[in-house]
């Protein structure tokens, strides 16, 4: 079973997707605020999935800090968001991929799973 970890302030949203993800094999887990680097290592996921603009921050700060920290660098991030023209804070944070909100569940679904099974995170952090 991959691990996800959703990191969402938009209660609705991380609960469907959430659910969306567990009824398709994945252990979540949701988080509302940012996680710190020594957190998502501990976490150990096989994917994140970030909204852009959170709370307590903006998405793309934390995609960049996964992507560059030896811990987590091995970790596809998957950038979600509602903001239009993101093409390149994407490219500037590293992120895997991108899907725009409103997304399909399917093509959602679809996605993470493509790079969930990509991962090749060490099997202990």
């Amino acid at each position: 079973m991959k691990k996800l970890l959703v990191i969402e302030n938009d209660m609705d949203t991380l609960e469907i997707v959430g659910i969306l993800l567990e009824n398709n094999d994945f252990e979540v887990v949701q988080s509302s605020e940012k996680k710190s680097i020594k957190e998502i290592a501990e976490i150990n996921p096989d994917i994140v999935v970030i909204d852009y603009l959170l709370g307590d921050g903006l998405g793309n700060e934390l995609c960049f800090e996964i992507k560059t920290n030896p811990l987590t660098k091995q970790i596809p991030v998957i950038l979600f968001s509602a903001s239009p023209n993101l093409e390149k804070v994407i490219e500037t944070c590293l992120a895997d991929a991108f899907i725009a909100k409103p997304f399909d569940l399917e093509d959602f679904l679809e996605m993470v799973n493509q790079w969930a099974y990509k991962s090749q995170k060490p099997s202990a952090l």
